[in-house]
């Protein structure tokens, strides 16, 4: 699935459809996949932004999703949802800019958190060790494509400036998802289900 025309605003559509899909997979799936997401995307693209959002729809606060380019690995506990399954019940942050050997990410237990049933765990810089990264990983790539028009910070949701460089906040964004295993198939077409119910204002094409 490709997104084009994703500013600010789309960003915060794209991480509430993430989470609406997770959860109505979950009703059918339990107990729901792991599900481990690599980003990909150059500096100011807007890989922590995309994470604070998913964080925001999962009720944790986003102004304390940072970037954890020196603590290397944070971890959420997402909030209840009322007349819905917890899904995902925990989120795994890191960032693997500043590593320099694979082994300091087996130090990490990288491959328990990818283990946990329910559990989100999503790496930002994820292309710099991709041999590390699970077979099923869920790729995001990130490519800023327009930094003429002018869109405002997200008001809505709280975040007003991304980790990565606010020179890219009045963008626009190509972001596409590439996936394999059927359980990641199926809840990739329950969210662009999801972006058509929301009325995502992007454009949405399959890959």
């Amino acid at each position: 699935m490709r997104l084009s025309g994703v500013g600010i605003e789309q960003i915060a559509q794209l991480a509430d459809a993430l989470i609406a899909a997770e959860r109505c997979v979950t009703l059918t799936q339990q107990p729901a996949p792991p599900r481990c997401f690599g980003f990909i995307g150059t500096l100011g693209a807007g890989k922590t932004r995309l994470c604070q959002e998913i964080a925001r729809a999962c009720g944790v606060d986003p102004s304390e999703v940072t970037s954890p380019t020196f603590t290397l690995l944070k971890s959420y506990e997402c909030a209840d949802q009322a007349n819905s399954p917890q899904a995902p019940q925990r989120l795994h942050h890191l960032d693997w800019y500043r590593i320099t050997d694979e082994d300091e990410l087996w130090e990490l237990g990288i491959d328990e958190l990818w283990e946990a049933p329910g559990d989100w765990t999503l790496i930002e810089w994820a292309d710099r060790f991709k041999e590390a990264m699970p077979s099923n990983t869920v790729w995001v790539h990130i490519g800023v494509t327009d930094q003429s028009k002018n869109l405002a910070p997200s008001e809505a949701t709280g975040i007003t400036e991304s980790n990565e460089g606010r020179e890219h906040d009045a963008s626009y964004r190509e972001i596409e998802f590439r996936v394999t295993g059927r359980e990641h198939l199926r809840w990739l077409d329950e969210v662009q289900s999801q972006l058509n119910r929301i009325g995502f204002t992007g454009t949405i094409e399959p890959v």
